[in-house]
Formats: structure tokens, C-alpha cells, sequence
């Protein structure tokens, strides 16, 4: 039976999750979650795809992305894991698939936008890896407290949601 096709609007935010094959760690090191961030911001730089949000954890991945064309988002992460793929297949000697089938995408709308972001940064504060979202140094949440781009992620369009006086953190921990 054919695979559905992937439904992507251009334009608009979506929540993109990856977990590694048989839910096994796909980051082993630092080096490899900084090379990880590398390849996807040099791939969504080349096709137009906006990161507006992101967290790595140790064995999946969440983005909120915004693609310019239908193509752009595909191309954009699948070459992104391709290369991180083959990266950690070299450095451990495996052969084969590190992510479970193909990467999943979910259209947002407003409503749900800072609702998925929130979730996306908080997710190494349930998985009780650190006490707060912005110590979690394979995420978007610091960048969001202090309203900076990092080298992957454009702050911009969630910060400017967040109504006055309330800062990002204040809405990370609601």
C-alpha cells in the first residue's frame, strides 16, 4: 500500500517530530547534537525553511518549521538527516537506518502554536534532564528567554505573541 502524501501549507508553522529507529539514542555526544543543529540550519537555510522552535533529545527531535514551498520543508530535513545519519553511521560503524521512517509534520494554526512551543521546550523538564527549559542547551528555549536568534532558531514570530508584560519564560512555565 502507497504511503499518504505528506499535506504541508506553505507559509505556515509545523511540528515536525523524528525518533530514532527502534527509539534509540541518536545523539551520543555533544558534538553531535551541535552538528545535528549545524546541518539542519545550513539545510533550512539553503531551501527558505524558518526554525522557529526546536529541542533535541537524546533519541528524537521536535522543530517548528515554516516552509516557503510544499518541497522546501522535505528537502530542507530530509537532507538535514540524511547527512547526520551517514555522519553517525561513519563515526560508530553501523550501517542503516538511525531515524523511524519518515519524519512526522503537523500543521499549526495560531491557537495551537505557543501551546506546541511550550511543549517542545518543557519536553527535557518532563523527561526530568534539567530543572528548567533553558538549561537544556539542545534547545530553543534560551534563545526565546532572551529574544536572540541562535544559529537555528528565528525568535521573532513566537516572541511577538507573548502578550505584555509576560516574558517567554514566564510562558514556558504556565
Amino acid at each position: 500500500m502507497a504511503r499518504l502524501a505528506r499535506v504541508v501549507a506553505p507559509g505556515m508553522p509545523h511540528h515536525i517530530t523524528q525518533r530514532g529507529n527502534r527509539r534509540q539514542k541518536t545523539f551520543f555526544s555533544d558534538d553531535d547534537y551541535t552538528a545535528y543543529i549545524d546541518l539542519m540550519a545550513e539545510w533550512c537555510d539553503r531551501h527558505g525553511v524558518e526554525v522557529w522552535s526546536y529541542c533535541l533529545m537524546p533519541n528524537h527531535i521536535h522543530l517548528i518549521a515554516v516552509p516557503p514551498a510544499h518541497e522546501n520543508l522535505m528537502l530542507a530535513i530530509g537532507e538535514a538527516h540524511r547527512r547526520y545519519t551517514r555522519r553517525i553511521n561513519f563515526q560508530k560503524g553501523w550501517k542503516g537506518h538511525l531515524w523511524q521512517g519518515r519524519f512526522a509534520s503537523y500543521i499549526l494554526d495560531e491557537a495551537y502554536l505557543l501551546a506546541c512551543a511550550r511543549y517542545i521546550e518543557m519536553n527535557p523538564v518532563r523527561a526530568k534532564l534539567v530543572e528548567t527549559p533553558a538549561k537544556w542547551k539542545w534547545s530553543s528555549a534560551a534563545a526565546h528567554i532572551k529574544k536572540q536568534d541562535d544559529k537555528l532558531v528565528k525568535t521573532e514570530p513566537l516572541t511577538a505573541l507573548i502578550q505584555k508584560p509576560q516574558n517567554f519564560e514566564d510562558t514556558l512555565l504556565i
